[in-house]
Formats: structure tokens, C-alpha cells, sequence
């Protein structure tokens, strides 16, 4: 298996695509594997002429899992409103520096990367500092972490946040919860297809059961909002959001983009907090036209 041992860190990634090919690097959302970056989206990429590196977040997919130390999300907020810090705690900064480990393990100098929802936040700490090894950014569905934004959906974050069924013992009511969650933050024009989302729900439970988002939701709290951060990325940018989003409204997108020189801002019609497969090409076209002309307003 593709493992690299990275400073007591393991992460599971693969790799698409021709070895002297301009390499696209993909970073996943809060407690996702890397199977949320579709294998047809990633084979669009290779056909583009680009060589695609997907990885598993610590904490998600076959990657370390570190032992927490809270059992539940009020437990975890419990700790933090005492200002004290869960035993084995890391920041977004951290899973940044997996990124860029992983890179040093793999011999490349400098990539394309492509980071969605809180994969999107810990793409722009790479690209703020470690601008040597960034050629262009594209945040898909992120924030920039500033308080001031308009919050999650109230009836989503309750979703987000329930105890699951157990699936070895209510697969069926496991799936429902999970199909429930995934209808709540789909847009209104990319409606999921629910016999494909539960194939990928159950090739996910096959792949790697269990995630530890305990562990990732701790590293977004401990990341604090920095506007200078922000500022300093330079490499070209491109921001996508929906305007449906319901875990990080459309202010959160426009937020990044204005906070980052010169970035472009591409809204989606009626997408939520879901990249659906019908928007593939129209993502990908997008992140090449910001590589080649530093991505003019007009898309």
C-alpha cells in the first residue's frame, strides 16, 4: 500500500497520472477520505495532462489515527471553553505540514493544490507558508476562519454533530443518517442520486470504517483567524464557493477572495457543500484558466 511515514505520521495517498506531468495536489474536508475527490474527477485532471496526488487527512480514511483526548463534541467544547487543550491536540498548521511532508517524501518540489472545505482552510496555510512550493491555489467551499461570518445552518450543524448507529449492527438506519446529512447541504440544482451516494457511503465503510472528526474539529478550533495569513499568499488564486452552501455560506467564499491579492471568485449557481460530478469540467476548466491567465474575472 502507498504509506508514507512521515514524523510519527502515516498517511495513505495514490497517485494518477505520468511522472514528469505537473502534479495537482488534493486536500479533503473535515472527516472525509480521499474518495470525496471523485476518481472521475481526478481521471479528468490525468486527461488534462496533469499527474494527481489524493492523501488521507490524519485522522480519516487509512491515515494515523490519534488517540483523542475528549470522547464527544461537548466534552471537546467543554475543554476549550476552560482553555484547556484535549490531550494529543494538533492545529490546521499541522495537517499543513503533513502536505508538505508528503511532498518531501515524494521528491516534488512544487505543485497545483486544490483543497475543499476545511482541506480548502489548510491549503491556504500551505500556500501562506510555504509559497515555494505552491504554483497556483484553488479553495473549493471554505472559509478563511473570520468570526465575524455568517455560521452554519443550526439544523446542518445538528447533523453534522449527532451520534451515528453503529453500521455493523443498523446499516440501513446508519445509511439513512448519512443520506439525511448529505440532502441537507446538497444545492437545489445538483439534487444527490441516491442509489450512487449510497454505493459510495458503502465503499467507504468498506474502505475505512471509522473517522476520528473529534480530532479535525480541534484543529479547526486551535487555528485562529489570521487575516495576514491571508495577505501574504501571492501564488495565482481561485476561489469557488455555492451560492447554497449551507456549512460555509457564500460570504465565507467571498471573504477568502477578498482577502487574498488578486484572487478570482467563481460562484456557483444553486451548489451547496457538495461538489457533484456535473460540475467537474466546469471546476477543472476554471482551475486551468487561473494557471493561464491568473483566472480573469469573467468566469
Amino acid at each position: 500500500m502507498p504509506i508514507a511515514k512521515l514524523n510519527k505520521i502515516n498517511l495513505f495517498y495514490d497517485i494518477m497520472g505520468t511522472e514528469n506531468s505537473e502534479t495537482v495536489v488534493l486536500i479533503s474536508g473535515l472527516g472525509s477520505q480521499m474518495t470525496s475527490w471523485s476518481s472521475s474527477f481526478c481521471q479528468e485532471l490525468v486527461d488534462k495532462g496533469f499527474r494527481v496526488i489524493r492523501f488521507d487527512n490524519r485522522d480519516s480514511g487509512l491515515s494515523t489515527f490519534i488517540a483523542s483526548g475528549s470522547n464527544s463534541v461537548e466534552e471537546l467544547i467543554g475543554l476549550l471553553q476552560q482553555g484547556k487543550y484535549p490531550k494529543n491536540s494538533y492545529k490546521l498548521v499541522d495537517m499543513a505540514n503533513d502536505a508538505i511532508s508528503l511532498l518531501d517524501e515524494l521528491k516534488i518540489e512544487k505543485v497545483h493544490v486544490l483543497g475543499r472545505s476545511l482541506g480548502g482552510v489548510v491549503a491556504q496555510i500551505i500556500a501562506s507558508d510555504f509559497p515555494e512550493r505552491i504554483k497556483s491555489l484553488t479553495i473549493i467551499m471554505s472559509t478563511s476562519l473570520n468570526p465575524t461570518l455568517p455560521q452554519t445552518k443550526a439544523e446542518v450543524m445538528e447533523l453534522m454533530l449527532r451520534p451515528m448507529p453503529c453500521f455493523r449492527e443498523k446499516l440501513n438506519l446508519y445509511l439513512d443518517h448519512k443520506l439525511e446529512f448529505v440532502k441537507a447541504i446538497a444545492g437545489s440544482r445538483f439534487p444527490i442520486k441516491l442509489e450512487e451516494e449510497k454505493e459510495n457511503i458503502l465503499k467507504d465503510l468498506e474502505r475505512a470504517p471509522l473517522a476520528n472528526i473529534l480530532g479535525q474539529i480541534c484543529a479547526m478550533t486551535l487555528t485562529p483567524y489570521d487575516l495576514n495569513r491571508l495577505q501574504k499568499i501571492k501564488t495565482p488564486t481561485l476561489v469557488v464557493h455555492g451560492s447554497e452552501d449551507s456549512i460555509f455560506p457564500l460570504a465565507c467564499g467571498k471573504d477568502i477572495a477578498n482577502s487574498i491579492s488578486n484572487a478570482c471568485f467563481m460562484e456557483i449557481e444553486g451548489m451547496g457543500h457538495s461538489l457533484p460530478n456535473e460540475l467537474n469540467t466546469m471546476v477543472i476548466d476554471a482551475f486551468m484558466k487561473n494557471n493561464v491567465t491568473h483566472c480573469p474575472p469573467s468566469i
